[in-house]
């Protein structure tokens, strides 16, 4: 009898520790995934996640690639961690989560797939990987709540409806080896009033600046500017979609140039600089004057 009990305790215990070596595909309680060629897939959501926390080692893998469509509508997700061995994000993958508030995208990340965060409403803030060197298809359209973007010196494509309908958007930092802008690439920005194209840049898109929809069709935004080098592309654009255009040195020119209301905000001399700094010194001297004498 004993011998027949520790036949079934053995047999037991034997698959506690089989059952979940068997098999190739787990699930977590917010998150699935897969292993493949030992390395760690996330492949979708269970439930309604609020806050994911993705690690970098499952199951003894690390954790590569989010897959095409994971999280496709996972409208409740405000909010996931992604670690620093993620290669890739697939087309889709964040497509309508309406929820989401923001996303830091790894240094090891070196593609996002075409409409990856689309439709994400609540999404205000976005921290693109360096590595990165294409900003897919309507990656970011109809993103309502983004309000600044920064496109990396590694980025040399913004593609076509990237950044469509991002209505809130109001500062844009174009890296300086960008050399396309697609199609519609920043339509529907209604809150961006200029943005500085850099001398990298040989194609701009139909719509791809300056354009918003109306009950008629489509019209200019009114005060739009484009900044951009004599002769480049930039100002080729701007002559001939009606814009206008402003002679940019560099970057550092462009963005000192501030708006309010379509009116240039002129950047205080060296001088005013030197001036503003001497009446300082002044009245701090004269306070210590004023004090030392009050206490003869």
């Amino acid at each position: 009898m004993k011998k027949i009990t520790l036949t079934i305790i053995f047999a037991l215990t034997a698959l506690v520790f089989i059952i979940p070596f068997s098999s190739f595909s787990y699930e977590k309680s917010d998150y699935t995934y897969e292993i493949i060629d030992n390395k760690a897939i996330v492949t979708g959501f269970e439930g309604k996640p609020v806050f994911i926390d993705i690690p970098a080692i499952i199951d003894g893998c690390h954790v590569t690639e989010i897959r095409d469509n994971a999280f496709y509508e996972c409208d409740t997700l405000r909010h996931i961690t992604l670690p620093e061995t993620i290669e890739k994000i697939g087309h889709h993958s964040f497509y309508a989560c309406f929820s989401l508030e923001s996303i830091v995208i790894p240094e090891s990340v070196t593609e996002i797939g075409m409409g990856c965060f689309c439709g994400c409403s609540a999404l205000s803030s976005v921290s693109l990987s360096k590595n990165i060197t294409k900003i897919p298809e309507s990656c970011f359209r109809s993103c309502t709540s983004l309000k600044s973007i920064v496109i990396s010196d590694n980025i040399t494509e913004i593609s076509d409806f990237c950044f469509s309908g991002c209505t809130e958007l109001s500062s844009v930092s174009v890296g300086n080896k960008v050399n396309k802008i697609g199609d519609c690439a920043f339509y529907m920005c209604r809150n961006l009033k200029g943005i500085y194209i850099p001398p990298s840049v040989n194609e701009i898109g139909t719509y791809a600046l300056g354009y918003t929809p109306t009950d008629e069709g489509t019209d200019l935004i009114k005060n739009f500017t484009v900044l951009g080098k004599k002769n480049s592309a930039a100002e080729n654009y701007a002559n001939n979609n009606s814009l206008t255009f402003e002679n940019a040195s560099d970057s550092v020119h462009a963005f000192a140039i501030q708006r309010i209301s379509g009116q240039r905000i002129g950047i205080p001399s060296i001088a005013l600089i030197c001036i503003a700094v001497v009446i300082i010194i002044w009245i701090i001297f004269s306070a210590k004057q004023f004090r030392n004498s009050g206490k003869k």
